[in-house]
């Protein structure tokens, strides 16, 4: 059956997450720079951003509470206002989907992501906006890859065929997760090999 749909992951896949380089930016001491960055950013409390069932509001004051007293003013200020700094897209990005949607496939968006910072980058950040079809964003619906609630919610809000869709994702479980709902999926490691990979996909 032929692929007609091609679903990306946007962190690592089509944007850069760089939380680290943006809290550097702030003019920080490195000391204080890796504390923020690995207590907010880069914490396994972010999923809990992604997942947006807590209020934003919650998941700052959870994460601020392992932040050293001392960096907890910087620690807000990151996450209240030079958050939204912290995606950068890559530079094959625009070219690489706007070239797959002129040869007439359709492209989605299905992404763990804050609501709030996601709407802001799609808006202002993201390269790729205007070829974009349609998207699931994790913060939306309350549900995070590899949930396999999250990957029936983009094929059922877009009638997609799993058979004649591809997922293409950096983490190995979420490609996992779209393959066990009969999606076909890609890991990206980086944009030679993907796009390689892809093709062939395309030809069979």
């Amino acid at each position: 059956m032929m692929i007609k749909n091609i679903i990306f992951d946007i962190g690592g896949v089509l944007v850069e997450f760089h939380p680290e380089k943006t809290i550097r930016d702030m003019g920080l001491p490195e000391e204080e720079v890796q504390a923020i960055a690995y207590g907010t950013g880069l914490s396994p409390i972010w999923a809990e951003f992604d997942r947006g069932v807590m209020s934003r509001e919650e998941v700052i004051k959870l994460m601020l509470k392992g932040i050293p007293d001392s960096y907890k003013a910087d620690a807000e200020r990151f996450l209240r206002k030079e958050a939204l700094k912290t995606v950068t897209p890559y530079d094959y990005a625009a070219e690489w989907v706007s070239g797959l949607k002129e040869r007439g496939y359709n492209i989605y968006l299905l992404t763990n992501y804050p609501d709030w910072m996601f709407d802001y980058h799609f808006e202002h950040t993201f390269t790729f906006s205007k070829f974009v079809d349609g998207m699931v964003v994790s913060g939306k619906v309350k549900c995070i890859k590899p949930d396999a609630r999250i990957y029936q919610e983009i094929l059922n809000k877009y009638s997609l065929n799993p058979a004649e869709s591809v997922f293409i994702d950096d983490r190995l479980e979420n490609v996992v997760g779209a393959k066990a709902q009969g999606i076909h999926g890609i890991q990206f490691t980086n944009i030679e090999d993907v796009k390689s990979k892809l093709e062939n996909l395309l030809k069979a």
